[in-house]
Parts: C-alpha cells; sequence; structure tokens
C-alpha cells in the first residue's frame, strides 16, 4: 500500500495547510480506500468552489486511536505511579493500519502523542518493568525487536514505515542481556541470529574503508584506529 507520506500533493498540502494541530497526526491516518482513488478524488475536487480540505480528509481517513489518559493521584509515591501506568501505555498485536508496522506480541509505548514503540527507548522502558516483576512483558518486547530485525533487517526508529531507512542507539544486545537476567543464559542462543544479523547492518560499510576513505556506510574509523558506529 502506498504511504500517506509519499501521495503528492496531497501530502504537502495537509501538512502546510496545518489542518491538525498535530504534524504527526496525518501520517499515522488510516486511509480507508487505496491511495490511488483518494488521490483520484483530490484531484478532481480540490478545486472546486466548496471544497473543505479538512472534510475531505475526514472522509477518506479514519484519524489515529486516541487512547485514554492516566489520572495523577497526589501523594503516590512514583513506582506506584509507574506501576500503575504499564497496562495504559500497553498495546496489543495488530494488523497493519496505515503507517503503522504491525508486531506479533504487546508492547509498551510512550504514551500521549506517540503511539508506536520507540528503539532505545524501550531499553529504559524494560529496566521499569523489570522493577514492576513485569518479566513476560520485556520478553515480548525483545521478541518484537528480534521480529523486526528478521524481517526488516534492523530496527528502524519505531514501528512506522516513516521510519524505515533510519535507526536508534543499537540496545538490542543490552535488551537481551537484561532479559537473561531474569530468564537465564540459556535463552541466549535463541537470540545469536538476530544479534549476528543487527550487527552485520551495523558494520556495513567496514570493508569500504582504507587510507583514503574513513567513513562508509555505517562505520567511521576513528584516528586511533577504533571504529564508530553511525
Amino acid at each position: 500500500m502506498q504511504n500517506i507520506f509519499d501521495c503528492h500533493p496531497l501530502f504537502e498540502d495537509v501538512q502546510m495547510s496545518r489542518i491538525f494541530e498535530d504534524g504527526k497526526t496525518f501520517v499515522d491516518c488510516t486511509p480507508r480506500t487505496s491511495m490511488s482513488f483518494i488521490l483520484q478524488q483530490y484531484e478532481a475536487q480540490k478545486n472546486t468552489p466548496a471544497f473543505d480540505l479538512k472534510n475531505f480528509v475526514l472522509s477518506c481517513f479514519d484519524l489515529p486511536q486516541a487512547f485514554g489518559g492516566y489520572h495523577t493521584e497526589e501523594n503516590k509515591k512514583v513506582a506506584e505511579h509507574i506501576h500503575h501506568l504499564w497496562p495504559v501505555l500497553t498495546r496489543q498485536p495488530d494488523e497493519k493500519k496505515g503507517s503503522l508496522i504491525p508486531l506479533p506480541h504487546p508492547y509498551i509505548v510512550p504514551g500521549g502523542r506517540f503511539g508506536e514503540v520507540y528503539y532505545w527507548d524501550s531499553y529504559f522502558t524494560m529496566l521499569g518493568l523489570k522493577e514492576s516483576g513485569l518479566h513476560e512483558t520485556m520478553e515480548d518486547m525483545v521478541k518484537n525487536f528480534s521480529h523486526l530485525i528478521n524481517t526488516v533487517g534492523y530496527i528502524p526508529n519505531g514501528n512506522r514505515t516513516y521510519y524505515l531507512g533510519r535507526s536508534q542507539p543499537p540496545f538490542y544486545s543490552l535488551m537481551v542481556q537484561l532479559l537473561a537476567q531474569i530468564k537465564g543464559n540459556a535463552i541466549l542462543p535463541g537470540y545469536l541470529q538476530p544479534l549476528e544479523k543487527e550487527y552485520r547492518f551495523w558494520m556495513k560499510g567496514e570493508k569500504d574503508l582504507n587510507e583514503q576513505i574513513n567513513a562508509a556506510r555505517h562505520v567511521v574509523r576513528m584516528k586511533d584506529g577504533e571504529l564508530l558506529n553511525r
């Protein structure tokens, strides 16, 4: 399916018109029909006298699902507050909708306008899950990132199609290590393949380095000879 952000000129017109307060809203919408049909309708209608861009978008797209917030109670300890946030921030596996890349297991999102999982944020989320004793959720998170490595080839910034092509600081190995502290080292062989695959992703360009080229793809050779991933 064609992505919303690839659909010109509709995408530019919507974003530049600022019909939504948050620029993230439109790219997270789900088209009700094919994008090619929507674009045809847009071209046919946009110059008519009574055309209203926001009404057109609302008739062709479903807005991102709004999840309930969380009321902060006074005098509640921080740890207790965080523990009660987990159900609010948990998302269940779903089919592909709009820009969302589906994941096979439940996962934790940052919340608010961020309704998808994010890569390195999730390591620190897992530290909290560990303190709350939610070990199965930790394992679900690692399995989801393993799934992304095995299907996409790496872990994108988040599970949205508009994040494909970029990643975040690689914390996957630390996530696996954190899970092994709970489940035991016997789980490690099961994650060896995605660990190696992500390592190869970050080391792309290493063989292209020489005396004249000190940076290629995802690696940079420092003055002392050490390699830095970027």
